[in-house]
């Protein structure tokens, strides 16, 4: 009976783990043809300083992203190539914000506090705050000759202090595959 329970409970399990609450956005140059695009460079200074020294002096996961975006990109068949001669240019930034939510729970099943009947006056609610640190990863496609923004992808979610590097490299790849997903536009 156990083993059947543990049966139907893993997969619920393992979906339940697997949700993210990364939210993407992206936006284009409609006028823009995405279709010839094959060779890419990076935008020399990528990335660029954000004046906030928890991000700019993080290189190992400015690391993981670089890896992560080559990774997505050359594995869709696009190539590394020369700065002079290349179809387009990447760039991205992190941001990190830190954030408070103040979440407020209903004793009474989100009836309003007051008299019913047959209950008397009662009813009570209870605020928590609570503090986290939000990331947005910002993925840039840029124009190489003009060096203007041809495509746009943002990814936010809240960033967890006690991930282990594993789990913040799979969090990087989660990120960077979901607003990779976007490009090229359709």
């Amino acid at each position: 009976m156990l083993n059947n329970r543990l049966l139907y409970l893993t997969p619920l399990m393992v979906l339940l783990s697997s949700c993210s609450s990364l939210v993407v956005h992206s936006d284009y140059d409609p006028s823009r043809s995405f279709l010839d695009l094959k060779t890419y460079a990076w935008v020399p200074g990528t990335p660029a300083k954000t004046n906030n020294p928890r991000v700019d002096s993080d290189t190992l996961v400015q690391d993981r992203i670089h890896r992560e975006i080559e990774n997505w990109l050359n594995t869709h068949g696009y190539a590394d190539g020369d700065l002079a001669d290349v179809d387009f240019l990447v760039a991205y930034q992190l941001v990190v914000e830190d954030k408070t939510q103040i979440r407020v729970i209903n004793d009474y099943y989100d009836y309003p506090v007051g008299w019913r009947y047959g209950y008397g006056y009662g009813g009570a609610s209870r605020a928590y705050t609570y503090e986290y640190k939000q990331g947005t990863l910002v993925i840039d496609i840029v124009e190489p000759e003009t060096r203007k923004l041809m495509w746009r992808g943002t990814g936010t979610d809240e960033i967890m202090a006690s991930d282990s590097p594993e789990q913040k490299q799979q969090q990087i790849k989660q990120a960077v595959d979901k607003i990779l997903g976007q490009f090229p536009p359709p």
